[in-house]
């Protein structure tokens, strides 16, 4: 994954009046008369349709996460702690100072069909002011003894990320609260969004609708393709693959974090295939003997695996200490430890 941050920018919509020269001397206007008479009054720009999306249907890959929900969470110092020290944060965010889970509220990523993660557009709607995030901007510039060079483009502010990416990145101040990180190929499209969502936002309001959460969830994934590495992974691996993370804390119970995987499959037979490869690796990790010694095999035990038709279908539930113990094999492996 790619991230970037830039400054932010209050952004309203101007109304100009283009006014024409009127006819005849002042003293041979009629009393009462109408004194703007000829004048060209340019209307206001208002959005049509539906809301527009940064999201379309021929993408490969979406992702969303509320930071929010994050820090929340009976479990929040755990995720952040793992998200902080993902590698592709680091990198990128580098001597900001910007912390992704402190200083964001909703993050979308979406992947264009054929693209690499590196050509994947961000929306990303945070916490910080417009001097503050100008402030980060500069000081990753200045890291790498460079100037930002800030532009407009559309009415809208915008930067090359100081930070090196391949392709290099473009970070565009779209609303009040929101930044888009995007690629020089795809900046047209982007502002044509950006645009439309201008035009219907209030205050600081997320127009974005991918960014609209259900209640209780944290993220949702859906890919349409798959990377060769990934799908090497997969004795069967599905023509899309869904997944949604959600807290499903209630009060006066325990806390649970209830993950739910749908594999789309070309037909039955496919889906009752990968299941049973499913159950069988399942039940491999289960018996292993650092799960078994964390207490992860019931939870894994647990877990419900069902094929119902082309669609293969695992949800499976963990208790706040079943997540901390998951997130800290997960840390440990993410530092080469497994």
């Amino acid at each position: 994954m790619t991230m970037s941050t830039a400054s932010l920018r209050t952004l309203s919509i101007a109304l100009g009046l283009s006014l024409a020269a009127c006819g005849g001397p002042a003293e041979e206007e009629p009393v009462g008369g109408d004194t703007t008479a000829g004048a060209e009054v340019v209307e206001p720009e208002v959005p049509t349709g539906p809301v527009r999306s940064h999201v379309s249907e021929g993408d490969a890959i979406v992702m969303r996460l509320d930071m929010g929900r994050v820090r929340s969470s009976a479990v929040s110092a755990d995720i952040a702690s793992l998200v902080r020290s993902y590698p592709a944060w680091q990198q990128l965010l580098g001597s900001s100072g910007i912390d992704p889970v402190r200083d964001f509220e909703r993050v979308l990523i979406s992947t264009p069909a054929g693209g690499s993660s590196e050509s994947a557009r961000m929306v990303i709607a945070h916490r910080l002011t417009t001097e503050r995030v100008r402030e980060a901007v500069l000081a990753v510039a200045v890291d790498r003894s460079r100037a930002p060079a800030w532009r407009t483009v559309r009415g809208f502010d915008v930067v090359d990320w100081p930070a090196p990416s391949t392709p290099p990145r473009i970070v565009v101040i779209s609303g009040p609260r929101e930044l888009i990180v995007t690629s020089a190929a795809d900046l047209d499209a982007a502002l044509e969004i950006a645009h439309d969502h201008r035009l219907r936002r209030e205050g600081d309001a997320v127009v974005e609708p991918a960014l609209a959460f259900e209640p209780g969830v944290i993220a949702t994934l859906v890919a349409t393709e798959m990377s060769d590495r990934i799908r090497a992974r997969f004795e069967h691996p599905p023509e899309r693959f869904e997944l949604v993370l959600r807290d499903e804390a209630a009060e006066g119970a325990e806390a649970q974090m209830a993950i739910a995987a749908r594999g789309i499959y070309a037909d039955a037979t496919a889906a009752d295939a990968a299941r049973a490869w499913v159950v069988q690796q399942r039940d491999f990790y289960a018996g292993q003997m650092l799960v078994r010694a964390v207490g992860l095999d019931r939870a894994l035990r647990r877990a419900e695996i069902v094929a119902e038709g082309e669609v293969l279908r695992l949800d499976a539930r963990f208790t706040e200490e079943e997540v901390q113990r998951v997130l800290g094999l997960l840390a440990f492996a993410q530092m080469g430890g497994g």
